[in-house]
C-alpha cells in the first residue's frame, strides 16, 4: 500500500540513520548477546495485578516514563500512539469522541470509559487534564468492559493510574517553553509523613499556550490555552494488611474560541419544505479553514475530583476493596455560533455536573487455581445544563405571514432557543468474574455484570421566535445482564493464546441537546443498544524475547444501536435507528533491535458499516435515505503508527543521547452520515531527542513535523447564517436565498510545533 504513511515512515527512518551510527545487529544476535528481554508492564485492567502479556484483552499500557518520552500530554497524543483507537474532537473538543473497533458514537453519553483509579469519569471535557505529574500509567482495553468496568465500556475503557508513595522522598520538576509561547510546568512530591504509616502526594499542573489561529475580527488570537491542575493525596497504611488513600485534584481552565468554521456546501441543490433551493451537503474532502472572524467567546471550567480507595487483605490470601469518587465540574461555554463577523447568533450553555459512585468488591488469592472476585456497584449522576442561542434581531412578524410547516423549519432561525435541562441518573450494579485453570495450559474466565439503572430528566425550551415555552419531564428503568467468556491457550511460555465472546449493553435515555432546533415530545425518548462482540487473539515474543507480538481479530453485531438524526425542526438526536457490522484487525510489535535501537510498530483496519439504517431526514434535502453498506462517520479504514527509538552512551556512559522518531496514519473519515464529506487521511510525525545523565534530562521536540494540513474534524449542523439570510429574503429585507437545512462545521488542526523539555528527578 503506497500512501503518504508509507513515504514519511522511509523519510523518518533515513532521518534517524543519519543521527545515529549503524547499529546493524540482528534481533537474533541481541537476544543471545546481549540478553534483551520484553519489559514486564504490569495493569489492573482486571483488577488485579497481572503481567499486560498474560491479560486475554488487547490492552495498550503506558508507564509514566513513556508518556514523558513520547511527549504524551493529551488523549489526542493518546490516540495518536494507540492501535485501534482514534479521537473525534468534535466541535472542536467539547464533545471530544473516542471511537473503538469502529463502535462511533457523536451525540449522548460516549462507547469508550474513562476512569481514574477505577473511577467513573463521565466528563469529556476534563481529560487533558488528567495527563499531570501524579500518573503512573494509563491503560487502554479495547473491547467492551462492561462486565467489570460497567459504565459507557461498551467498546472499551481507559483507565489512569496515580503513582503509590514510597518510604522514600521523591521529588520531580518538569518545564517546557515552545513555538506560540507554549509553556507547561509539572511538580511533583512524595513521601513519609510516617515511616512505613503515612505518606503524602502533590503534583502541580501550569500548561499554556498563545492561538494557533487569529481572530480576523479582533486582530488577537483566537484559541489561546490555559489550564491548572493542583492534586494531593494521603495514603494510610495503619498494618500490614491494609491501606486508605485519598486523592483531590483541581483543574482550572480558560480556553479561547475553536478554530471552527462553516464551509459552503457545494453539492445536492435541492428545496427543503417548499422554501427556496440551495446546496445541501459538500461533497468530497471537507477543506480546513484557515481564516476566522468571531465575536469572541471561550471555554471556563472548574473540576473537583475526590476519591477514597480502602483495602484490607484478609486471612488466607483475600482482599477487601473499597473504591468511592466524587466529581464535582462546572463548565462555561461562549460560543459566536454562525462563525463569522456578522452577529447573527451567540450561545453560552452553563453546564454543572456532579456524579458520586461506590464499588466493594472481595478478591480471591491470585495463585488459586480457581479465582474470583465478586463486587457491587452505585452511581448517581446528576447534571442541571442552561443554554441561551441569542439570535440577534428577531423578527417578531414571521408568525403572521409564514405558514406552520415553513416556521417549523425556521424555528431559531431569526429568533433562538432557551432551554434548561436537569438529568438524574441512580445505577446499581452487581459483578463477578471466575477464573479457572483446567490444566497447566487452559484456562477459562467467565465474567458478567447485572445492573438497574434509573434515568429521570426535566428539560424546558422557549422557543423565542414565537415565545412558545415547552416541558418535558420523564423517568425510564434500564435492566440489563452483561456476561462475557474468554478461553485462554498457553502452548508454552512464551506463547498466549485466547479468544472471547461479550454481550455489551449502553442504556437508553432522553434527548436533551436542544441547541439546533426544538426537540418535539415523541422525539425525546430512546432505547437501549446492545452490541455481541467476539475475537480471537494471540500475545508471545521469540528470539529470547528481542520481539514482542500482539495481535487480534474482531466482529461486532451492533444492534438496536443509537445514531444520530434530525428532528422535525432539524434538532440534533439520539434514534434506535441503525444496525451495523464491524470487524478488523489489530497488530503491534515491539522488537529491540540492539541495545541501542527499538522499534515499535501497530497497524489497525476496520470496517465498519451499517448493514440498516433509513435515515428519513435525508430525503427531505434530496439525498437517498438508505443508508445499507454505508461506512459509519469518524472511523478511518487504516491506521497505523511506528516509532524507532535510540539510545547511545556518551562521556563513557555518563550521558546518554536519546532519540525517537514517531509517525501515525489515519485514513479519511465519514464526517456525515451518508459518507459523501469526509476528512482526509492524516499523516503525522514528531521527533524528540535529547540527553539524560543522572536525574536530568534535557529533550528537543518537534510535532507534526509533516505541516499536515487536513481537517481535524467535521460536523454537520445547521447553518444560523444562512438560515437567517434565509429569512430575510423570504421576508423581502433582502434579496432571496436558498435555504439550507444544515452546513459542514470544520476543524482546524494543529500546526507544526517545536519546543523543548527539560527535567529533574530526585
Amino acid at each position: 500500500m503506497r500512501s503518504p504513511f508509507i513515504r514519511h515512515l522511509w523519510a523518518g527512518t533515513a532521518i534517524l540513520g543519519l543521527l545515529a551510527p549503524a547499529v546493524a545487529v540482528q534481533a537474533q544476535a541481541t537476544a543471545d548477546e546481549a540478553g534483551v528481554r520484553e519489559d514486564t508492564i504490569v495493569v489492573t485492567t482486571r483488577k488485579r495485578e497481572e503481567s499486560i502479556q498474560d491479560v486475554p484483552i488487547a490492552i495498550s499500557a503506558f508507564s509514566a516514563e513513556d508518556l514523558y518520552q513520547q511527549g504524551i500530554t493529551n488523549t489526542d497524543e493518546l490516540a495518536f500512539h494507540t492501535t485501534g483507537l482514534t479521537m473525534a474532537p468534535l466541535f472542536g473538543g467539547d464533545a471530544a469522541t473516542p471511537v473503538v473497533r469502529g463502535l462511533s458514537t457523536t451525540i449522548g453519553e460516549p462507547n469508550v470509559g474513562f476512569f481514574v483509579d477505577g473511577v467513573y469519569q463521565s466528563s469529556r471535557l476534563a481529560m487533558e487534564a488528567l495527563l499531570g505529574a501524579q500518573i503512573a500509567r494509563v491503560e487502554v482495553a479495547k473491547g467492551p468492559q462492561s462486565a467489570l468496568y460497567g459504565r459507557n465500556t461498551f467498546a472499551g475503557a481507559i483507565n489512569y493510574v496515580t503513582k503509590a508513595p514510597t518510604n522514600d522522598y521523591e521529588y520531580s520538576l518538569e518545564a517546557t517553553g515552545g513555538s506560540d509561547s507554549l509553556y507547561d510546568l509539572r511538580a511533583a512530591a512524595s513521601g513519609p509523613l510516617v515511616e512505613d504509616k503515612l505518606f503524602f502526594q502533590l503534583g502541580f499542573l501550569a500548561r499554556g499556550r498563545d492561538g494557533y489561529y487569529k481572530n480576523q475580527l479582533t486582530g488577537k488570537d483566537l484559541d489561546d490555552r490555559e489550564t491548572e491542575v493542583y492534586a494531593g493525596g494521603l495514603t494510610f497504611t495503619p498494618g500490614e494488611n491494609a491501606s486508605v488513600t485519598f486523592r483531590a485534584s483541581y483543574e482550572d481552565t480558560s480556553d479561547g474560541d475553536d478554530p471552527l468554521a462553516y464551509i459552503p456546501n457545494n453539492g445536492d441543490f435541492f428545496s427543503v419544505n417548499g422554501l427556496p433551493p440551495a446546496n445541501q451537503i459538500v461533497l468530497g474532502k471537507l477543506p480546513a479553514p484557515s481564516t476566522f472572524a468571531v465575536t469572541p467567546g471561550g471555554k471556563d471550567r472548574q473540576n473537583l475530583s475526590l476519591s477514597l480507595n480502602a483495602s484490607y487483605d484478609l486471612p488466607n490470601g483475600y482482599t477487601l476493596t473499597s473504591v468511592t469518587g466524587f466529581n464535582d465540574l462546572d463548565f462555561l461555554r461562549r460560543v459566536d455560533n454562525d462563525y463569522e463577523t456578522r452577529q447573527i447568533a451567540f450561545t453560552t450553555n452553563k453546564v454543572n455536573q456532579q456524579e458520586i459512585s461506590q464499588e466493594f468488591r472481595i478478591t480471591s488469592p491470585g495463585t488459586d487455581p480457581v479465582r474470583w472476585m465478586a463486587g457491587a456497584y452505585y452511581y448517581h449522576f446528576y447534571n442541571i445544563a442552561r443554554s441561551n442561542d441569542q439570535r440577534i434581531g428577531t423578527l417578531t412578524i414571521l408568525p403572521a405571514i409564514l405558514p406552520p410547516p415553513v416556521l417549523a423549519s425556521l424555528a431559531g432561525a431569526a429568533g433562538g432557543i432557551q432551554a434548561i435541562t436537569k438529568e438524574n441518573t441512580d445505577s446499581i450494579a452487581f459483578f463477578g468474574d471466575v477464573q479457572a485453570d483446567l490444566t497447566a495450559q487452559f484456562t477459562v474466565d467467565v465474567s458478567g455484570r447485572w445492573t438497574s439503572e434509573r434515568k429521570s430528566v426535566a428539560a424546558q425550551d422557549v422557543v423565542q421566535l414565537t415565545g412558545v415555552a415547552g416541558l418535558f419531564t420523564d423517568k425510564r428503568r434500564f435492566k440489563n445482564f452483561q456476561p462475557k467468556l474468554t478461553l485462554t491457550y498457553h502452548p508454552n511460555d512464551d506463547w498466549m493464546l485466547y479468544a472471547s465472546a461479550a454481550k455489551g449493553i449502553k442504556t437508553g435515555g432522553f434527548n436533551v441537546i436542544t441547541a439546533s432546533g426544538a426537540v418535539l415530545p415523541s422525539e425525546r425518548t430512546y432505547d437501549p443498544e446492545k452490541a455481541y462482540n467476539y475475537e480471537v487473539g494471540a500475545k508471545g515474543s521469540f528470539l529470547g524475547g528481542a520481539v514482542q507480538v500482539n495481535g487480534d481479530v474482531f466482529y461486532i453485531d451492533w444492534k438496536n444501536q443509537i445514531v444520530r438524526a434530525l428532528g422535525a425542526t432539524f434538532a440534533t438526536l439520539n434514534a434506535n435507528a441503525g444496525k451495523t457490522t464491524s470487524k478488523g484487525f489489530e497488530a503491534d510489535v515491539t522488537a529491540h533491535l540492539s541495545d541501542q535501537l527499538t522499534f515499535e510498530g501497530g497497524l489497525a483496519y476496520t470496517d465498519s458499516a451499517y448493514d440498516k439504517y433509513t435515515f428519513g431526514t435525508l430525503a427531505a434535502v434530496g439525498l437517498n435515505p438508505v443508508l445499507d453498506g454505508t461506512r459509519l462517520q469518524y472511523v478511518s479504514k487504516w491506521a497505523g503508527n511506528a516509532a524507532l527509538s535510540f539510545v547511545q552512551p556518551l562521556a563513557g556512559g555518563r550521558v546518554d543521547w536519546h532519540t525517537r522518531f514517531e509517525i501515525a496514519y489515519q485514513s479519511n473519515q465519514s464526517a456525515v452520515q451518508p459518507a459523501l464529506a469526509f476528512t482526509g487521511a492524516r499523516t503525522l510525525g514528531n521527533i524528540r531527542s535529547g540527553f539524560s545523565w543522572d536525574n536530568y534530562d534535557i529533550s528537543f521536540w518537534g510535532k507534526n513535523l509533516f505541516k499536515d494540513k487536513s481537517s481535524a474534524n467535521g460536523v454537520f449542523i445547521p447553518n444560523p447564517a444562512r438560515r437567517s439570510d434565509a429569512v430575510l429574503g423570504l421576508v423581502g429585507i433582502q434579496p432571496p436565498t436558498g435555504f439550507e437545512a444544515f452546513g459542514a462545521l470544520s476543524l482546524a488542526p494543529e500546526p507544526r510545533t517545536w519546543g523543548i523539555t527539560a527535567r529533574a528527578k530526585f
